[in-house]
């Protein structure tokens, strides 16, 4: 069954629907840190170009299924990279759906801000996107932007 999501910066009223999605991964952040730190996005009036931004795809019927943590950074190889240290799609029936729309979201979000790439940074619920662990950012998946 095909779902159109609504993907795009986290909205206040998502905050909390999207931690359950943050904690059912493991990552250690507990639910007042992470209001905390969508709360610095979603109060944001201004753009800013090398911040983090959380992405939500929403289903029709208000539910979270996806979201993500994106930010463009400069790689030493690659150049313009878009990272996305968190990616998570929890759906019971339209996982392709939820990621498929995370993923053009972001490819949108790649070209707009001049990424050759975008990373796609493997699962370490141990290691919280903040990590300045740059051995972790080489063992993303790389796909190139279109």
């Amino acid at each position: 069954m095909a779902v159109a999501y609504s993907v795009g910066p986290i909205k206040q009223q998502q905050v909390d629907k999207t931690y359950r999605l943050i904690e059912a991964v493991g990552y250690n952040v507990d639910l007042q840190a992470w209001r905390d730190f969508c709360g610095m996005r979603v109060a944001r009036t201004w753009p800013a170009p090398y911040a983090d931004e959380v992405i939500t795809a929403e289903n029709p019927l208000g539910y979270v299924a996806g979201a993500c943590i994106m930010r463009p950074v400069h790689d030493r190889i690659c150049g313009r990279v878009l990272d996305v240290p968190v990616f998570v799609v929890v759906s019971g029936g339209d996982t392709r759906g939820a990621s498929n729309s995370l993923l053009a979201y972001l490819m949108a979000t790649a070209r707009n801000k001049n990424c050759g790439f975008i990373r796609v940074l493997g699962l370490e619920p141990c290691n919280w996107p903040r990590s300045t662990d740059v051995s972790r950012r080489e063992r993303g998946i790389l796909i190139p932007v279109h």
